[in-house]
């Protein structure tokens, strides 16, 4: 009874048009006040929400996105990103999902990735045709990742849990990573060669299609204009800034955190005294910027965090997994079935709340039945990603809807057919483990 009244409460605030946070927040709210839960444990629960050390970097790769836009390193980056693949149907968005793969396993943060690469590829996106539903899609559903590939929380809380070697759930989470991430290039492939987004960029390109919000620099393309060793000098300094975050995290030079203080100095330095785009001016304008879509951003995961909360509090995860182990079922409907499960909490949960409710009690049903545990860490750090960019509260589509100023219900629509992607990518590493389990020579 609990659970229905709470999702009822979040489905008549929606339908009446309130913001997501609203109405995650009230519906939760309300219902603490008819359960009789002190307001004090309301708050304290959405400042737990958000402080966590894993949270701390999004405010600085969201500045550094805005940044390499005002300073000009998107600009560059987005040009040479056109000329490798401007003649493959969907080639920005097969950039974008890669790039999001890489700043997923710098950042280790699905929200980060999503501000960071949604910011840089914003303007690459509307030069090139794409409608922002589905530019905001294709970063919602490839920024997740950073789950799946190391270094990963997710393997660590794993690993906490059950005392998994932490090596082995890194070494299977590269190839689960590269699967999902080539299964969703198709979808991105077959949308944009549907809607000949190749054509419309011509057309905006030649001025035959004016956009308002899209600056005339987008337009014009530097390496054009420069030949030889300086147009290669132009294109190096804009990739440097993942060059020096990918390589200072692995090399062991600074955490994810500090990367993203490293890409913002990077940034402005570049910026300003490089492409000389940027002025010291121009700071405080993008500083607030910045800062309004952190505080959106952080709203929005707070509340979030409070509804996971009072599922728990209603005991419904619990209550599910306990009749899934009564049902005595076999091998492959367990697999299917504690799938299943987490990926239904995964659009209403944060991602470490679901393991340690989840995975205490599947782990010793799944593995009595012949499950390797690292095989069932790869299944559920999947599920998770696939969770943040599900509606109806994946926090990455929260991230994704500031940055690209989308209606949620357009947003979803772009998701399903990545939705879908991801699920058949989930079925092949679940049912087809020697895909994944090939590096620990199983």
């Amino acid at each position: 009874m609990g659970a229905g009244l709470l999702f009822l409460l979040a489905g008549i605030f929606l339908v009446l048009g309130a913001p997501i946070a609203t109405s995650v927040g009230l519906a939760s709210l309300v219902f603490g006040a008819s359960e009789g839960i002190n307001l004090v444990v309301v708050i304290q629960k959405m400042f737990a929400g958000i402080d966590t050390t894993s949270l701390l970097a999004v405010p600085f790769f969201i500045l550094a996105g805005d940044l390499m836009n005002r300073g000009g390193i998107a600009k560059r980056i987005v040009n040479m990103a056109s000329k490798l693949v401007g003649n493959i149907h969907g080639g920005v968005g097969i950039v974008a999902i890669i790039s999001c793969m890489f700043f997923a396993a710098i950042s280790g943060s699905g929200i980060a990735t999503a501000a960071a690469i949604g910011g840089v590829m914003y303007y690459g996106f509307l030069r090139d045709g794409y409608d922002k539903a589905f530019s905001a899609a294709i970063v919602s559903v490839a920024s997740p990742l950073g789950i799946v590939i190391p270094p990963s929380i997710a393997f660590i809380v794993y690993a906490t849990i059950t005392g998994a070697s932490v090596s082995s759930l890194y070494k299977v989470g590269f190839p689960a990573g590269i699967i999902v991430g080539i299964f969703l290039m198709f979808p991105t492939y077959f949308i944009a060669k549907k809607r000949n987004y190749k054509e419309k960029a011509a057309k905006i390109r030649s001025g035959e299609i004016v956009i308002d919000e899209l600056p005339k620099k987008y337009l014009t393309d530097n390496s054009d204009e420069l030949k030889g060793i300086h147009a290669l000098i132009d294109s190096l300094w804009a990739l440097g800034t993942p060059f020096i975050i990918v390589g200072g995290v692995f090399a062991g030079v600074f955490t994810p955190t500090e990367s993203a203080v490293v890409a913002v100095v990077y940034s402005i330095f570049v910026g300003i005294f490089i492409y000389k785009e940027m002025k010291w001016s121009d700071l405080p304008e993008v500083f607030y910027k910045s800062a309004l879509s952190n505080a959106a951003i952080m709203i929005i995961i707070s509340t979030a965090s409070l509804f996971a909360w009072v599922m728990t509090y209603v005991r419904l995860p619990q209550t599910i997994m306990e009749a899934t182990i009564q049902g005595g079922y076999g091998k492959n409907v367990l697999l299917f079935l504690v799938n299943f499960i987490v990926l239904i909490a995964g659009m209403f949960m944060e991602s470490a709340a679901i393991q340690y409710i989840v995975v205490p009690i599947a782990y010793p049903l799944l593995t009595s039945v012949g499950v390797d545990p690292i095989h069932f860490g790869i299944m559920i750090a999947t599920n998770l990603a696939i969770g943040q960019m599900s509606p109806p509260f994946g926090t990455v589509l929260f991230t994704t809807i500031r940055t690209y100023n989308v209606p949620i219900m357009d947003l979803i629509r772009e998701v399903i057919p990545f939705w879908i992607a991801m699920l058949i990518a989930l079925l092949v590493i679940v049912y087809m483990p020697f895909l994944v389990m090939w590096p620990l020579g199983l």
